[in-house]
């Protein structure tokens, strides 16, 4: 029998004949991986067989043992060490009235797809992060395997509409009461008197159809949009946030939407994601934004019993844009108007109730302003009437709660780096089948799409 240091001999030998005195550690590994490429690969050919072998002629769906078709069917894939060739049985469902390869299910070969699985998370995870055409020359420096750019993309694609499905999935339940109980069951036992923290934003994506048509359906007449609403969220608990050694804030664990598909899918989606991060569970549900109407519609419809409040900054930037149409942007005596309201806000009880009060006073009894700085200050007071139950920052500030958005905003921005590189054009598909896969990959449910991969090596 040949132990594990006869192998371990074999393998020294073969990357020492080819020297390697001049190399390098680096080096010394990718000559190591080249010298057992054919051995893994072989070792994994016999596995996959043994494997395909056991599997029971039964139907994928319904369990119905399927009608034989062909016992010998081959198929070849390529693995992270090279092609692997085997044999599988192949029948027809009789209920189902489909035809199945069983061994294919197991083994985790999705229908047609020309990769091992291990291949496709590495298709997925490198296309995530930059352009095929960027990835595939960093996967053949850190795996030495060459996929092409346009099947990493591909690849990468198929699993994004993979993660689309599961996404459906879950919209799907909460539909119905027992989808809602499913969903809560997902979520983790929370501490007593938990608050549930919802943040909501939107930013635009880039897209491009119609290629080669656009002058002529300009000269047309055609209304050619360009950029378009991603409609974005996370969600956390209160007692996840906290800060670096350094006092840098950071969020333990939280949850991540984003969507292309609209609005309506997007409160779907959102909903689902609180349910599975405890909604039901927790004592206080806040959702936090920015004044867009259409935050606080999905916030009453889809969270009906949730504090809502708008983001402290959006709130000083109104005041401070007031302070400069009155008084001159940046002016020192902008400034000194600004500086009492903004401690309002910040320190007082009732600070947004004094601050409206003060501006409708200020509306009736001062003449000096012109018709434009008269309707800045009338459309500041509306904006603030509408928000005053949205802003006690003081009573915020002493349970600990966010005061600012500054979550959802960090959120925005991690999409943005990838669907908002320079150059960079998209379709309606191609960017949902991608915001679905990364949201997948920052929710940590890689696993349903590559159970294979638990994290750990």
């Amino acid at each position: 029998m040949i132990s594990e240091a006869d192998v371990v001999e074999w393998v020294y030998r073969q990357v020492a004949a080819n020297g390697t005195e001049d190399q390098d550690m680096g080096q010394m590994e990718k000559a190591i991986c080249g010298a057992t490429r054919s051995l893994q690969r072989q070792v994994l050919e016999r596995l996959t067989q043994e494997a395909a072998a056991r599997e029971e002629l039964g139907c994928p769906n319904c369990g119905q043992t399927l009608t034989v078709v062909d016992r010998r069917r081959f198929r070849v894939v390529n693995s992270s060490f090279g092609p692997i060739r085997f044999m599988r049985s192949y029948g027809l469902c009789p209920h189902c009235q489909d035809y199945f390869f069983p061994a294919d299910v197991a083994l985790g070969l999705q229908e047609r797809a020309p990769m091992s699985p291990r291949l496709q998370e590495i298709c997925a995870v490198m296309t995530l992060r930059a352009p095929a055409g960027q990835a595939e020359e960093d996967v053949r420096r850190l795996t030495s395997i060459d996929i092409a750019a346009s099947t990493l993309h591909r690849e990468a694609r198929r699993q994004g509409e993979r993660a689309l499905k599961l996404r459906q999935k879950e919209e799907q339940l909460t539909e119905k009461p027992d989808g809602v109980a499913l969903l809560a069951t997902k979520a983790p036992k929370l501490p007593a008197y938990s608050t549930l923290i919802i943040e909501i934003d939107a930013w635009n994506i880039r897209e491009r159809d119609h290629w080669g048509h656009t002058e002529a359906m300009r000269n047309a007449g055609e209304d050619l949009e360009r950029w378009h609403w991603v409609y974005t969220a996370t969600v956390f608990r209160l007692d996840q946030r906290g800060t670096t050694e350094a006092g840098r804030p950071i969020i333990a664990d939280r949850g991540y939407v984003a969507t292309r598909q609209g609005l309506e899918s997007f409160k779907r989606q959102l909903y689902a994601e609180a349910l599975q991060r405890g909604l039901l569970q927790a004592e206080t549900v806040l959702v936090l934004g920015d004044g867009a109407a259409w935050i606080w519609n999905l916030a009453t419809e889809k969270f009906k019993n949730a504090e809502q409040r708008l983001d402290l900054y959006h709130a000083r930037e109104h005041l401070c844009d007031l302070a400069g149409e009155l008084y001159g942007k940046g002016t020192p005596e902008a400034q000194a108007w600004v500086q009492p309201y903004l401690r309002w806000l910040d320190q007082r009880k009732d600070g947004a109730l004094d601050v409206i009060q003060s501006l409708d006073d200020l509306q009736h009894t001062i003449n000096s302003f012109d018709e434009k700085q008269k309707a800045a200050l009338n459309r500041e007071v509306a904006y603030l009437t509408t928000h005053k139950n949205r802003m006690d920052y003081k009573a915020a500030k002493k349970l600990g709660q966010p005061c600012g958005s500054g979550a959802i905003e960090s959120t925005c921005s991690q999409y943005q780096r990838r669907f908002k590189l320079t150059g960079q054009f998209w379709s309606l598909a191609g960017d949902e089948a991608f915001l679905a896969l990364s949201t997948l990959h920052r929710n940590r449910r890689w696993h349903l799409l590559f159970p294979h991969d638990t994290g750990k090596p």
